[in-house]
């Protein structure tokens, strides 16, 4: 769509006389349940005060969504309604769009190559404008069929009105690059969990009014499972009644796992797909979010920063990847980082990144697994191995990894400790109790109910591994931090106690008294404090000024925060 005036909130004449689909959707709507939304704007957590329930926000432009609470007495009374609001084409504007979309198949061969996805929706929007033509540019045409005539014979433009044209260019560019029906849903970044059983409405779990029901579903199980078939080709893992299960990754970067076969769901094709945000969020942000304190940040950052193994933890949906995503920057930005994954989901911005992928294939000649992309980490030497999950005996081959002087970051489901080491040390990875102590740390995260209402992730612990005790067959471990729900805070209780700061880090950063590890952790403490004071939470400009610190020394770091502007978003 072309640039539209940003409304602001509040004036919903202004965003319906902007977006006509916006105004015929709030006009039906008002004449069915009488009463007519508001306009939000973007959207945030003051919203969940907001009653009755009934507001609009605006997602991506010309994508916005209408909020709506039924009361009791009306049909899904106490359901919370999540409405897409996106252009719709009439039947005249649909057959202009089949005509048009078959004009630029047949002069596919001949349009310029292209290599991203931005590259193709400038190519395409190019071609659209090319081969339409303004009403206002020609009025002596003559509508034919019900459909703008095309003109002459050698002419192929299609005329339409401005208006046709905008919403036949959004829905072409939605169903050929995006993600064609869904991408109301993907647009949304307040939606975490996306969920649908064959053909039900689409259910989401919403990051500020919880478990939410969309006006999205299929009407055919075979056009739902064309759909699945194509979005399954696109990821480059596709599904069949051979293969019905599958998981990969969107072009966005969030998990999808698809359930084809009617034989294995029973109700018909299936998929979830868990959002991750288009930008990849910074520990600073995390901090400012009360995700982790400062102080948890410096202590991260001290032990990435001298090749400590770690571990990120907690349950399905608990933020794991965004976290660990979100700490790599302390990494040192002159190292090499492999990192090893069954979907591509860990972003590394350092230097010198290779990024190792799995490959399925029938023939297992072909296949690659995450024990040969650990193999081939191994013979590299990298600096860290970074493993997106672990789930089976890939955990073995971490542990050895670890033995051989690789520190080793990755995932895994575990809400404390003890079920770590459990699972662990159980079937079917099956490491050692004994090697143990060749993990540093874990980081435990949760899922917690916001204060504010709404949803909220929460480090509810970090705990060191000290060692592994022979006369107990037990594993030493230390808490050094702890989250008080009631609170809402996080408390440091390893001061003195730290076993990796002090008789791992202290040696090596040359302090004579091993306790002065202590001031430098507060000094970092410090530094992202004031990072999160001047609201430096945007990843790249987190990442730029760790490279300051990294290249230049502290001194150079600590003044380029007090005068840091923005990269590109300020």
């Amino acid at each position: 769509m072309t640039d539209q005036p940003e409304i602001a909130p509040g004036d919903m004449a202004g965003l319906m006389a902007t977006y006509p689909h916006v105004r015929e959707w709030v006009q039906d709507f008002e004449s069915r349940y009488g009463s007519r939304p508001i306009y939000y704007g973007p959207l945030d957590r003051g919203a969940k005060k907001i009653e009755p329930l009934n507001l609009i926000y605006v997602t991506k432009p010309p994508i916005f969504v209408h909020m709506y609470r039924p009361s009791d007495d009306e049909d899904g009374g106490g359901s919370t309604l999540w409405f897409g609001l996106e252009p719709q084409l009439s039947e005249e504007e649909e057959l202009i769009r089949r005509t048009l979309v078959e004009i630029l198949l047949q002069e596919a061969p001949s349009a310029p190559s292209f290599t991203t996805d931005s590259e193709f929706e400038n190519i395409l929007s190019g071609m659209i404008d090319r081969y339409t033509v303004l009403d206002v540019d020609a009025p002596n045409v003559r509508r034919t069929g019900g459909v703008w005539s095309i003109l002459g014979i050698d002419d192929k433009r299609i005329v339409v009105s401005l208006e046709q044209r905008e919403k036949i260019r959004y829905i072409i560019i939605r169903d050929l690059i995006r993600n064609g029906p869904l991408e109301t849903l993907l647009s949304d970044e307040m939606l975490e969990d996306i969920h649908t059983i064959g053909l039900k409405h689409v259910n989401m779990d919403h990051k500020v009014f919880g478990m939410v029901t969309s006006n999205i579903r299929f009407r055919e199980r075979e056009l739902l499972g064309r759909y699945l078939r194509a979005m399954s080709e696109r990821i480059g893992r596709p599904v069949s009644d051979n293969k019905p299960i599958i998981d990969g990754a969107l072009l966005d970067g969030s998990r999808i796992n698809i359930i084809y076969s009617d034989d294995v769901s029973m109700l018909g094709p299936s998929f979830t797909i868990r959002k991750f945000a288009e930008e990849t969020i910074s520990v600073i942000q995390l901090i400012a979010w009360g995700t982790m304190s400062a102080q948890q940040g410096a202590y991260i950052w001290i032990c990435l920063e001298y090749g400590m193994s770690l571990l990120v933890s907690g349950e399905t949906a608990s933020g794991k990847t965004t976290t660990l995503n979100a700490i790599l920057p302390f990494i040192d930005h002159n190292v090499k980082i492999y990192s090893a994954e069954d979907t591509p989901e860990v972003k590394v911005r350092h230097k010198i990144w290779q990024r190792l992928v799995t490959r399925d294939s029938k023939n297992e000649d072909s296949r690659v697994e995450m024990f040969d992309l650990l193999k081939a980490a191994l013979r590299s030497r990298p600096r860290y191995i970074i493993i997106g999950e672990i789930r089976g005996v890939e955990g073995a081959t971490a542990f050895q990894a670890m033995q051989t002087g690789h520190p080793v970051i990755a995932t895994f489901h575990a809400s404390s400790i003890v079920k770590m080491i459990q699972r662990f040390t159980g079937d079917p990875i099956n490491v050692p109790i004994r090697f143990f102590d060749n993990l540093n740390f874990a980081i435990f995260q949760e899922v917690v109910e916001a204060p504010g209402g709404g949803i909220a992730r929460r480090i509810t612990g970090i705990d060191e591994v000290i060692g592994y005790n022979k006369h107990s067959d037990g594993v030493l471990t230390r808490g050094m931090f702890e989250w008080d729900p009631v609170k809402d805070k996080h408390y440091f209780r390893g001061m003195f106690q730290s076993h990796i700061l002090e008789n791992k880090v202290a040696a090596q950063m040359g302090f004579a008294n091993k306790r002065d590890v202590y001031d430098e952790m507060m000094r970092r403490t410090e530094a992202i404090s004031r990072m999160v004071d001047r609201d430096l939470t945007h990843y790249d400009d987190v990442f730029d000024l760790l490279n300051i610190y990294y290249n230049q020394g502290w001194e150079q770091f600590s003044a380029a925060i007090d005068r840091w502007v923005g990269i590109n978003h300020e």
